[in-house]
């Protein structure tokens, strides 16, 4: 064959290729411009209510201080918000106070709900008396549920972030209580951690972030408790009640609510 008749039947070659080249450099673009974006990860089944949805700002929602004793006569304050005989009670991280409760806008939201919400100081802390002590929290938690009852409370709802995470835990395990939600709660200040998760009868959500230190223990906790259970573990490592003020706290608002609203329904 002629070298002319070569040269043709290569540029007719290269031209067939030509569109297939295309197509794989527009493939390419397209696959670098849609990198996937972090999401948040779960465990979990779908928490069956839908709808629930926070404002866009914390509501005002008036709140009266109140105080009460505990079984070993140490006087308690706490913050006592909406109306209800629904009672959500919500206990503090280390080194804190009730206040974390209503900055991050969960106690006046669930009142809005219509759920009476009791946020308190653990003993040595805020505007409660006596000592600090941690070997005492779940004598403190006790005596919140006692006057969450004498409020004239039909049903309880535990809320509580890092140590106030475990002690509620703790307590659930041998209180009669409607659910329980835990946001990145130690193992640390559990007696016997198998027995004492495993015990709690009343439905669990564990909150975490991926990140965050104690991440391995709220998905140990998780395995052990016995249904009905849910979890949720978010992106980076927000501590406690932290998630509130990063891109998921209107998510983990919604979570609350709802998980609330589906196992302690307003009566």
């Amino acid at each position: 064959m002629s070298s002319d008749g070569m040269l043709r039947i290569q540029s007719m070659k290269r031209c067939r290729l030509l569109p297939f080249m295309f197509l794989l450099l527009l493939l390419a673009a397209c696959s670098s411009g849609t990198a996937s974006q972090p999401a948040s990860t779960s465990t979990m089944s779908p928490t069956p209510t839908q709808g629930i949805t926070p404002t866009p700002t914390i509501p005002d929602v008036p709140s009266r201080l109140v105080h009460f004793l505990t079984s070993d006569h140490v006087q308690l304050a706490g913050q006592l918000y909406g109306h209800g005989k629904t009672i959500v009670i919500c206990s503090h991280e280390l080194h804190s106070t009730k206040v974390i409760w209503s900055l991050s806008g969960i106690a006046q939201r669930l009142a809005t709900h219509g759920y009476q919400v009791l946020a308190y100081d653990f003993r040595g802390n805020g505007d409660s008396s006596g000592p600090y002590d941690l070997t005492k929290m779940d004598v403190d938690l006790r005596a919140a549920i006692a006057f969450a009852r004498q409020q004239g409370a039909t049903k309880i709802v535990l809320l509580g972030s890092s140590m106030g995470g475990t002690t509620t835990l703790k307590v659930a395990a041998s209180e009669q209580v409607a659910a329980v939600i835990t946001l990145s709660a130690p193992e640390a200040f559990l007696t016997n951690v198998d027995a004492e998760v495993k015990a709690i009868s009343a439905p669990k959500l564990f909150i975490n972030s991926q990140n965050d230190d104690y991440a391995a223990e709220t998905m140990h906790m998780y395995t052990l408790a016995s249904p009905p259970k849910e979890i949720h573990m978010y992106p980076g490592g927000a501590h406690g009640t932290e998630i509130f003020y990063g891109d998921y706290g209107d998510d983990l608002t919604k979570r609350i609510l709802n998980f609330v609203a589906h196992y302690a329904p307003v009566g």
